[in-house]
């Protein structure tokens, strides 16, 4: 039987222009051995794992003993299984190899030596990933130098800066890139970033009033013609079912409605926000609807969960710490709390998110999970459920 007691999650694997072109996938690796081959076999088949995670190559590293007998792999995936050179004999793992790459199975090294250049073992792998985090930068800036990588896929990992980043596109033919680079907060220059938090202070401090009207709310979103236009396309989302035109902000927000608003317009003003990483609002809405989904399965009375998860972003878009920004915003006291020390409630959800997308398992006290009727099944559905979510979000 099949074990489904096992957690992933993904990272965003991006080109040179930060679009998300494959998925880097951590999966729990505390499992008894027996146990392993089940976990990549329930991965490469439980349809709902699949429709979370297809359209794009997935990454994923694994074991020569863990990958025997693997099905073959649909042809709507494109897997890219990862192994440790340190750990490959040729004259015991050909086979096995050979197999995988017959089946469908794409192959890469991680922990990369020269020990295998120029033999036939080696032309098995199509992928390299080099990791900042083994490798200086300064070495894997001369990869092109090296004759026997020059027709292989290279994938550079564990980038930290956008610094680094840059550097290895304008000097390397590298076309994959993974790391904390992609949601540093740096400084944004120009007046969209400053004009976007005018607009928040003052839209939350009109839902806050009990005086203001829906015409105020209206007339303070208009007063940025992008964001306009992204409130008013909300309103073609599934979400409301709604199959008439919207002319107007105000219309919008009757349809919206006033609770739902914050939430819907902070997501049109990051998704209008020039000069960051383009999957950084798609990582953005994936965490804010894993927080929702938590919130909504395993806490009580507990609200404000999906702009947490959106909000802990904000700094990434605007280049500026929490704190600051926060401090000019008229949040509820437990969402600055949690934003800022992860405190209550919400800062418990939030940290959770964090650890889990992070693949962090170690950090996450499944026992103290099942205090609040959640295991390591749930919340790998959990996760499940938010990224097909925040896949419909971020389609509008």
């Amino acid at each position: 039987m099949i074990s489904k007691d096992f957690l992933f999650s993904r990272q965003a694997v991006v080109d040179n222009k930060t679009s998300i072109k494959a998925n880097n996938l951590f999966h729990i690796n505390s499992m008894e051995e027996e146990e392993k081959h089940s976990f990549l076999s329930l991965l490469f088949t439980d349809l709902s794992v699949v429709d979370a995670i297809k359209h794009q190559p997935i990454f994923i590293q694994v074991a020569i003993h863990d990958v025997a007998n693997l099905p073959a792999p649909t042809s709507s995936l494109r897997f890219v299984l990862f192994f440790d050179t340190t750990t490959l004999v040729p004259d015991r793992d050909n086979e096995i190899l050979s197999g995988l790459q017959l089946d469908g199975y794409e192959l890469g090294l991680t922990n990369f030596s020269l020990r295998f250049f120029g033999t036939p073992f080696f032309d098995l792998f199509t992928y390299i990933e080099l990791s900042l985090e083994k490798y200086e930068l300064n070495s894997v800036l001369n990869v092109d130098r090296h004759q026997g990588l020059i027709h292989k896929e290279i994938w550079v990992s564990h980038i930290q800066s956008r610094e680094a980043f840059q550097k290895l596109d304008d000097n390397t033919h590298v076309r994959w890139f993974s790391g904390d680079f992609l949601a540093e907060s740096i400084p944004v220059k120009g007046s969209n970033i400053p004009g976007y938090r005018l607009i928040l202070i003052d839209l939350l401090s009109h839902l806050q009033n009990g005086r203001s009207s829906i015409r105020d709310i209206s007339a303070c979103i208009e007063r940025d013609a992008t964001l306009a236009y992204r409130v008013l396309k909300l309103t073609k989302s599934v979400m409301y079912h709604r199959q008439f035109n919207v002319h107007n902000v105000q219309r919008a927000i009757e349809i919206i409605g006033i609770k739902d608003l914050i939430k819907w317009v902070t997501l049109a003003m990051l998704s209008s926000v020039d000069g960051q990483p383009n999957c950084l609002f798609s990582m953005a809405v994936n965490r804010a609807c894993f927080c929702d989904s938590i919130a909504k399965n395993a806490y009580s009375n507990v609200d404000g969960a999906f702009l947490v998860g959106l909000f802990s972003y904000l700094p990434n878009f605007f280049g500026s710490s929490i704190e600051d920004i926060l401090k000019d915003l008229p949040l509820d006291e437990s969402l600055v709390l949690a934003l800022t020390d992860h405190q209550g409630d919400l800062g418990e959800i939030l940290l959770l998110a964090k650890d889990y997308e992070a693949g962090r398992w170690d950090e996450i006290d499944l026992e103290a999970l099942a205090d609040i009727n959640l295991s390591s099944n749930s919340l790998r559905k959990l996760y499940i459920e938010s990224l097909k979510a925040a896949k419909e979000i971020y389609q509008i």
